[in-house]
């Protein structure tokens, strides 16, 4: 159980950095705003999938 709980946190953790990294750099790159939201998007997706498998298999 923890051990999925983490894997959560990590992937949502992982998700808002990206956005955040993205939106942070905006300065820097022209285009780091559009791969950050579309990264974490694709990060965000990815987590919810795999929250949903974890929690079809234990019912």
């Amino acid at each position: 159980m923890q051990r999925q709980q983490g894997i959560t946190v990590l992937l949502l953790m992982l998700g808002m950095a990206s956005i955040s990294l993205g939106v942070a750099l905006k300065n820097v790159f022209e285009y780091s705003p559009t791969v950050g939201w579309l990264l974490g998007t694709l990060i965000l997706v990815v987590n919810s999938i795999y929250t949903g498998k974890n929690i079809k298999k234990k019912t």
